[in-house]
């Protein structure tokens, strides 16, 4: 048992991505950011049908922040891929006004000496919104 798990993380390692987790090359760990470079945070807001803006958290669409990070390349890459995102919402909250457009968002944060500057930039990486999908 221990030799099988060693050479599925020896192989995954070299081989695989994060979603062979937990047998997976460990990337989240294997970088660092410049003291005095940026910080990226990225989210996902949203438009109902009543014009309400609603920020698409975990608890609204079931998806892990870690789960969400895995998939932005593919929603930059395709963001009519951000429906899937509306539909979970309309699945897990049926109470709740449909979605009719969906922003990922990226906030980028200013370092120096390895702390926050206070500047900030905020950056519409995709578009989703019914009917269309908008780079």
């Amino acid at each position: 048992m221990t030799l099988a798990v060693t050479v599925l993380i020896v192989v995954t390692t070299f081989w695989g991505s994060d979603d062979f987790f937990p047998f997976a090359p460990f990337r989240m760990y294997a970088y660092s950011n410049s003291a005095d470079g940026t910080v990226n945070s990225a989210r996902l807001e949203a438009i109902n049908v009543e014009g309400e803006r609603v920020v698409l958290t975990h608890d609204l669409i079931g998806m892990r922040r870690g789960e969400f990070e895995g998939q932005l390349p593919r929603f930059r890459e395709d963001p009519a891929d951000l429906e899937l995102i509306a539909v979970a919402f309309a699945s897990a909250n049926p109470q709740e006004p449909s979605l009719v457009r969906i922003d990922l968002i990226v906030r980028h944060y200013q370092l120096h000496g390895g702390r926050p500057t206070g500047e900030r930039t905020d950056i519409v990486e995709a578009t989703w919104s019914v009917g269309e999908a908008v780079r």
